[in-house]
């Protein structure tokens, strides 16, 4: 009886075993796509990508008004044998319809091409005047169907994942909502200055910061350095509080003047350092010759006292000279 009990385990732990590879296996495998193994977006033309906004309060994609931005996706297409023409567009939330691309980019099986689509951002003028004041959202829509075809933007996107000869029409699609996309930022040229002059002014002083604010005591020939670089945290303070509240004109002037002084910084550190910093090394010279000459005198000075009270020890009634040996 037990050996039965034995062999009817043994024949359901591999029953088990496929029940569970039966579950497991639907669950690993990939959603196929119908037309293509992988679709990749690059967007290129932009002044700052993922940079954090003081004014806007969130982390955007910036791009300056009246330059043009570009959306690269790289499409694979799978191995089924069949034409593929893609067609892509792009609506930003200042726009009421997409703007697409002018001709069919015709994929075979196998295939790997990046279809392009430029779109200029509007100046920052007329109805478009405060586009710099918010940010905003773009959905990119790629689509595959029959050449000439047109696309109902109203009835979502999507793929079929049908396979020849059944192939419908398919969508992908690209959002500012999704990672590694951020919502964009449109700067006026005030905010673009502001921004490229804040990143390099950062740059040198947090390097300044790091290497003279690393001993308790300024270095000998770093005056004029920090008081460069003191000036250029103050100016660097003004700007940030200044692109915060929306006065970029101010905040570009600010931040400028934080690169400048940062540049003088660095610069002073390259010579003696000129002006306060040549009379500082003469001070330290002086003190240090002063500071030896003190101690050759304090030399002096013991020699003396002691050849004193060694002549004043011999006068004395009690003293008697040492018994030199035989």
């Amino acid at each position: 009886m037990k050996v039965a009990v034995v062999q009817h385990r043994k024949f359901l732990v591999p029953i088990f075993a496929l029940l569970l590879v039966g579950v497991a296996v639907p669950l690993s495998v990939p959603r196929a796509h119908g037309d293509d193994t992988n679709e990749t977006l690059n967007i290129t033309g932009l002044v700052a990508r993922g940079t954090s906004d003081s004014y806007l309060g969130a982390t955007v994609d910036a791009i300056q008004a009246g330059n043009t931005i570009n959306f690269n996706v790289v499409f694979t297409a799978n191995s089924y044998v069949y034409q593929r023409n893609l067609t892509m567009g792009v609506k930003f939330d200042w726009m009421t319809n997409f703007q697409n691309t002018t001709t069919d980019t015709a994929v075979y099986a196998g295939q790997t091409l990046t279809v392009t689509l430029s779109y200029t951002i509007p100046a920052l003028s007329g109805q478009y005047s405060a586009l710099n004041l918010q940010t905003h959202t773009w959905t990119l829509e790629l689509w595959d169907m029959a050449q000439g075809g047109t696309w109902n933007v109203n009835s979502g996107c999507f793929d079929f994942n049908n396979t020849p000869p059944n192939v419908q029409p398919m969508c992908h699609n690209f959002t500012s909502n999704n990672y590694p996309y951020h919502p964009l930022a449109v700067f006026s040229s005030a905010q673009t200055s502001s921004y490229n002059s804040k990143l390099q002014a950062s740059a040198i002083i947090t390097s300044l910061n790091n290497v003279l604010g690393s001993t308790f005591q300024p270095a000998p020939g770093t005056s004029s350095a920090l008081a460069s670089l003191a000036q250029a945290n103050a100016q660097m303070s003004l700007a940030n509080n200044a692109y915060s509240l929306g006065d970029f004109t101010t905040a570009q002037t600010d931040y400028q003047n934080a690169l400048n002084d940062a540049n003088a910084a660095q610069s002073s550190l390259a010579t003696i350092g000129g002006g306060t910093d040549t009379a500082t090394f003469t001070s330290i010279w002086l003190d240090s010759v002063a500071i030896l000459l003190g101690g050759i005198g304090a030399i002096l000075v013991g020699f003396a006292g002691f050849k004193y009270l060694r002549g004043k020890t011999r006068g004395l009634p009690t003293y008697a000279p040492a018994t030199p040996k035989a």
